[in-house]
This record gives C-alpha cells, structure tokens and sequence, in this order.
C-alpha cells in the first residue's frame, strides 16, 4: 500500500509535501465537480475518460496565470475504493477516518469527494494559508493520473482559455435482438424498479454531484467510447516517472517542494507504528529489532521473501489516533505558514525527491542482476575455466558497487576482506555518507523538522545497502585474490567449488534479504517480454481495470436504474477536535468489482487499446 518516500521512486504512502504548480494547462469535463471547489485533470484524456463521450460532453480548459502554490498527498490519493489511500486526507479533515455521517440513503459514491474538496480547501481558508489569488489554492492527487482540486475559479491564478461542446454524433442505432424487442414490447424491464418520490430539497440549495444516469442504449453508440479508458491511459502515463514501458518525463508541470514533506511514518506517530510492528513480527516471521528469522515451519524461502518485498502494501492508517492527526495537521500548518514567509530561506536546497530517486535507479537494477547471477553459480562448477568467468562477472558487478569508496590496502591478509575489518569501516562510512555528509551543523547546515527526518530516511537506508553489498564486496575481492588470481587446476576445482558453496548461498541470501527489505517491488517486476508496437505494459490501477474485474466505465449488471440521489450536500466538517466519526469505516471500501486484481497487481501484462474497452 505504501512505501516511505525517502526510500522508494514510486510512492503508494500518506505522506504530504507542498508544491508550486507551474504554468500550465488544466484541464476539466463540466459535468466534474464544479461548484466553490472543483477536480481539474491533469491531461485531457483523463478529462474525456471521466466524463467524455456522452450527449451533453463539454471540455472546459484552464490556464494558469502565475506559479501557483498547492498541496500534494502523495499516493493513490485519489483512489475513491480502495483500502487506505484517502486515509490522509480524511484524518487532515475530520480526525478520522470515516468522516461526516452518511447521506440519507446510506449511499456515498462521489458524495465524499464533495465533503473532502470543501473540507480541504476549507481548512486552507480558515487557517488563513490561502485564498482567491494568494497562498495555497489548490491540492494535487493521484489514481490511474494526477488531478488538482481548485477552491475557487474567481482566482486570478487560472484563466478559462477555452470550453468546448466536445460531444461527437453518435454511431448509427444498432439493430435489436430478438429479446430486447420482446422486453420492449411487453414495457418491461429486466430488473424493474418503481421510482421513488424526490426529497425535500435543503433549505440552502447547492450543486449535487453528477449523476451517472446514463442512457445506455445511447452509451453503445458513442463513436470514442472504445479509445475513452485508452486515451485516459496513455495521456496519464506519459507524465510517469516510470512505468512498465520504461523512464517517463515525470509530472514535470507540478514540482515538489521537498522541504516540506511530512509522512505518517515519522516515529514521533507510535500509534500506528507500534501496532504495525508487532502484527508484521508475528506474520512475517521478525524479531522485535527487525530481523527476519526465516520462513515460517514448512514455508517456501521464495514465497515468504515475495511477502517481506511486497509488506507494505498492507500498510494504512488505521490506528493513527485523533491527537496524532492533529500533530500532523498542527505540523502542516507550520511549514506552509513557514514556506508562505520564508519561501527556501529556511531549507537546505537539497532537492530530496530527486536524490531519493537516484538511489533507487542507480542500486535497483545492479542488485536483481547480482541476485540473479548468484542465483546461478551451481551452473558454472563443472569446469574451472567457466567457474573463473562466472567468479570473475560477481567480481565486477561487486566493484561497481563500492567503486566510489574503496580504497585497496597496501598489504592485506585474509581478515582485511572481512566484516568488522578496518577496511569495511572505512568503505561502509563512504558508502552510507555519501549523499549527506556535508549536511551538518559542523560545516554550518541547520536542518528542520522535515528535512532533517529525510536526512534520517536517507542514512537509514543507504546503511542498510552499503551494510550488505560491502560485506559482499569485499568478501568477493578476498576470495579472488586468494583463489582466482592464479590458474585452477583441475585437482583444486573441486575444493574450491566446495569452499565457496557456502560463502555463495551467504551473499545470495544476503542481497535477498536486502532487496526484501528495501521493498521496491515496483522496480523489480515488469512484463515478462518486450512489448509490441501496439501494446503497453499495464497494471491495473484505479479506476482503469479490465471491464471483466471492474472500472470505471464498467455497465452495472442488469438495469440497476436510478431516479437520483438525495439533494443538498454533507454538513461542513466539524470543529477538529469533534467526535470520533460515525463509526462506518473508510468510505469506499467494500466494493470488490471496483478494486484490482492483486494477482494482476503482480504480474504486468502487455496489452493493446482494447483490453480497457468496456
């Protein structure tokens, strides 16, 4: 579900960081959320994938004036069912995680996103962080493509540039089936309803959300509707910053201000931390420090390793209290006011999306090639010349790794290529300082709360890497010059092959575990072949799945019609310190047919336009 942003290119975490929005264009469907606050997309085949293709289609895009300032809540923020990716945002709100009460008829749908657009950009408001051309307007989130919601289109921060009637004629009327005209002759339907009479309207009439009461018979007609989802797709992709099919140019249009990222894995939250702790010891086999102990009696090492990669998909917010929401929102507040009157005097200048990025794409791919090629040392001790090519390939992956830090002694006996040796002291500061040395008050750095938490990710992590590929390393080096630096003879391979079958499964399970516990999971898995000139490496990612598992545009089974939801909108949010919540759970969850696949989730296929096509 989530991974920490220090140490991942590819988010799935409740961590919140403030940006400046660019010049560029908006995009926005009228029939989207277009009241005070509204959902504007960030590329126009999202727009027309949302709320394209239908009789009344218009295109309204927006351009900004000026740079803008807006937030950002990192993950699938915009997931509306899902498992925990707008845990956030409803704990920033309501100190909670089910929010306001339901509506009247139990029915939420895009009712929650009218209560987190108002409650959000309310927030702003009263702590006095923004307004019409001023501060912060704006919040960036996240599902198959990014999406801004706007507070109040009278800012002098956006212009209208253009709005377009984008409805297409339809496709001539598809001849009936012989069913469909006994149905439309007896007035019937599959699944008829009688319809209900309409609710008193509220005192103080607003806007409802859109109401997808759409005239299906009409739907199968429109001329776009196969290459809607598809255009949505590919459109979001594009702005990657990777992706199945390989590096992408990124959301450039939207850069982070790194120094105010904020994420609930900060250890001040012990709440959720400590109760994730003990569960994620006694599932995936940890000791209270952390240590993997192995798979569980009669478990698979592979199975159980995939577990430990994949572990914090699993994570959310579950047990973040109210009090620990407030620090988060109390902390937010502080740096945008911070950020508002300071702007970077008080950062360091470190731009740590980009530096955590080249970590994961320079340590990423070297470590599942070295995994691999250890995978496979049992093929190569036949023959002493192909045991001296295979030796030679791990000598050369290993090098590259503590190139930068290695410094070869002038004499070395067999303890200098060990753990604990003066030489991997050495080689292990280099290697775990590398990007953060300077960032001291020695040298006359002073970081703050939220740089100085990077600082920390930052540290943790490269300790954990150079740890392993150090000791790695230098056992590598010792073993070739003690064994490999002179000819095998045919009488030495077999001691040779037997000596080193347990240093080899010790360096295998040694980068294993690394890799399972830096958990980038999205970096080491892909398509299994390279895909073709009409096909895209997918996973599914909300709301664009295949129509058999769900979506978006997927046709509900049998009629399933509807005469309206209820008027009028969810109360304001209440005071931050209120009640517990309405004790309903997260908003969202529960609906199978429009949550992926985990099995799909896992295995990327490749795919041409019309697998999205419903």
């Amino acid at each position: 579900m989530c991974d920490l942003v220090m140490t991942t290119a590819s988010d799935r975490g409740w961590t919140l960081s403030y940006l400046q929005a660019r010049n560029g264009l908006l995009s926005i469907c009228k029939s989207s959320l277009l009241y005070l606050q509204a959902i504007l997309t960030r590329n126009r085949g999202m727009s027309y994938g949302i709320m394209g293709g239908t009789r009344n289609s218009h295109m309204l895009t927006y351009q900004t004036t000026r740079r803008t300032k807006c937030i950002y809540f990192d993950g699938e923020s915009a997931t509306l069912f899902g498992t925990g990716q707008l845990d956030t945002q409803m704990l920033h709100i309501w100190g909670n995680l089910s929010g306001p009460g339901k509506p009247d008829d139990g029915f939420r749908f895009l009712w929650d996103e009218y209560a987190r657009a108002e409650g959000l950009c309310k927030w702003i408001e009263d702590a006095e962080l923004g307004g019409s051309g001023w501060g912060y307007e704006g919040i960036v989130r996240m599902n198959a493509g990014f999406e801004m919601i706007w507070c109040n289109f009278s800012s002098r921060s956006v212009r209208l540039v253009s709005h377009l009637n984008v409805s297409a004629p339809l496709l001539p009327p598809r001849e009936k089936t012989k069913v469909e005209q006994e149905l439309e002759e007896r007035g019937g339907e599959e699944n008829s309803k009688f319809p209900l009479p309409t609710r008193t309207a509220p005192s103080e009439p607003t806007p409802s959300p859109p109401y997808f009461n759409f005239d299906w018979e009409l739907l199968q007609r429109e001329p776009f509707r196969p290459s809607r989802n598809w255009g949505w797709y590919a459109s979001s992709t594009l702005h990657y910053g990777s992706s199945g099919d390989g590096p992408g140019i990124g959301e450039f249009r939207v850069k982070p201000d790194t120094c105010g990222f904020m994420s609930y894995y900060n250890p001040i939250f012990e709440s959720e931390g400590t109760v994730r702790m003990l569960k994620e010891q006694k599932v995936l086999n940890l000791t209270s420090k952390g240590f993997w102990t192995g798979p569980s009696s009669g478990g698979k090492r592979s199975t159980a390793l995939e577990s430990l990669t994949r572990r914090r998909r699993q994570h959310a917010l579950k047990n973040i209290t109210s009090s620990d929401a407030a620090v988060m929102r109390a902390n937010s507040e502080r740096v945008m006011r911070d950020r508002l009157a300071k702007g970077d005097d008080k950062c360091s200048g470190v731009d740590w999306s980009v530096l955590t990025n080249d970590i994961v794409q320079t340590y990423s791919s070297p470590l599942l090639k070295l995994s691999k090629t250890l995978q496979k040392f049992a093929n190569h001790t036949n023959n002493s010349s192909v045991l001296r090519e295979w030796m030679s390939d791990v000598r050369q992956q290993t090098h590259m790794f503590v190139l930068p830090f290695l410094e070869y002694p002038e004499d070395a006996d067999e303890g200098t290529w060990k753990r604990g040796s003066r030489l991997f002291n050495k080689t292990y500061s280099f290697c775990r300082f590398q990007h953060t040395r300077l960032l001291d008050p020695e040298e006359g750095i002073i970081l703050g709360p939220e740089e100085t938490l990077l600082k920390w990710a930052v540290e943790e992590t490269m300790g954990g890497i150079c740890s392993v590929i150090v000791e790695v390393s230098l056992a590598v080096e010792g073993l070739w010059q003690s064994k490999f630096n002179q000819p095998i003879n045919s009488t030495a391979l077999s001691l040779i092959t037997k000596t080193m079958k347990s240093s080899v499964q010790h360096w295998t399970h040694g980068i294993e575990e690394l890799m399972a516990w830096l958990g980038w999971a999205g970096e080491w898995i892909g398509c299994e072949q390279k895909c073709g000139w009409d096909e895209s490496c997918f996973i599914p990612m909300w709301p664009l799945f295949h129509p058999g598992d769900g979506g978006f545009d997927r046709r509900p089974q049998g009629n399933w019609t509807r005469y309206g939801y209820p008027g009028g909108r969810y109360p304001r949010p209440p005071p931050y310190y209120g009640p517990p919540g309405n004790g309903t759970g997260r908003p969202g969850s529960g609906f199978g047919r429009w949550t992926p696949s985990e099995a799909d989730l896992w295995e990327p296929k490749c795919v041409k336009s019309d697998y999205l096509y419903s």
